[in-house]
């Protein structure tokens, strides 16, 4: 294994990832599957929300927001035809039909940022001419990378990650948990889990990838790393217990490269961290839930998680 250090340019200029999403035909049935096959906790009624366009609830996989500050986020199409003129509408079924028919879907890779860093970074962009649509229009408080999704998606814009970067300040999150060390709580029992600490993409070419990321969003990766049948570029945030991005790049035969022919470039893997791992193991045999273990990672069978790889990793 060989890894590199890059370029701190652009380095953690954005604080937080604040969900990873996936998109789901059924709001209601998901979160039943995460809840049984995984342990997430049951959402709270105010975690369920509606837009035109859209549906979603916003899961904690451990119960307290400044825990784990990254959430868990079911999105799933809804109507937009009788919104109202200046209600944000937001294009999940837009969105999903570009991701053709890979059985992992996303709504978008939700970062946060203080409101001057967005307010920067869109002008950054529009100078360099990269489309960005602000949603809604005439409010400056978060925007899509490539454009209006409702209308179009410049994949150059994000190297095809659809960002959607919005204000940091809007999330409710104290102080402390801004920077607070990304550890275990205080009488957590084993078999917890603590938090999401990362969201994997496949990618086409990871070092066309990071140029993009470099020069559109001035982001760069705090590591890049080399495997047997892998690279992986580590982009960070400040929030010590944000989740990280991971983008890999398949090199030759073997488990990442299996997983590119199914998918093709986009969303993968989502990891979380848990007390105990061994705890962990016992609680989804007694969920039933297949699962391997190897070299530290648990992972569940996607069969039983709605088609998406989540692992499981000691904290």
């Amino acid at each position: 294994m060989q890894s590199r250090p890059c370029a701190s340019r652009g380095y953690r200029v954005f604080e937080l990832m604040t969900t990873v999403s996936v998109l789901t035909d059924d709001i209601g049935a998901g979160v039943e599957t995460l809840c049984a096959r995984l342990g997430v906790p049951e959402p709270r009624p105010q975690s369920f929300r509606s837009g035109a366009g859209i549906d979603a609830v916003f899961c904690r996989v451990h119960p307290k927001y400044a825990v784990a500050p990254t959430f868990l986020e079911l999105v799933a199409p809804a109507p937009s035809d009788d919104a109202p003129p200046d209600e944000a509408v937001f294009p999940v079924a837009t969105i999903a039909a570009r991701q053709g028919d890979r059985p992992i879907k996303w709504h978008a890779t939700e970062i946060a940022m203080p409101e001057a860093t967005l307010l920067d970074l869109s002008s950054h962009l529009q100078a360099l001419g990269v489309p960005h649509g602000f949603v809604p229009a005439d409010r400056r408080e978060r925007f899509f990378m490539g454009g209006d999704p409702d209308t179009g998606y410049d994949r150059s814009a994000d190297a095809g990650l659809v960002i959607e970067a919005g204000r940091s300040g809007h999330l409710g999150l104290p102080e402390e948990a801004l920077t607070a060390p990304a550890d275990i709580p205080d009488g957590a029992e084993a078999s917890t889990m603590v938090r999401i600490v990362a969201r994997q993409y496949l990618v086409d070419d990871l070092d066309e990838t990071l140029r993009t990321l470099d020069r559109n969003l001035r982001w760069s990766p705090e590591s890049v790393t080399e495997h047997g049948d892998c690279r992986c570029a580590v982009m960070p945030f400040r929030v010590p217990r944000s989740a990280r991005l991971e983008l890999v790049e398949p090199l030759g035969a073997g488990r990442v490269a299996d997983a590119y022919e199914q998918l093709g470039a986009g969303a993968w893997t989502i990891r979380v961290s848990v007390v105990d791992l061994d705890a962990k193991g016992s609680d989804l045999a007694a969920r039933d839930t297949p699962f391997t273990a190897a070299e530290g990672v648990l992972r569940a069978s996607p069969d039983a998680t709605l088609g998406v790889p989540f692992e499981f990793v000691g904290a």
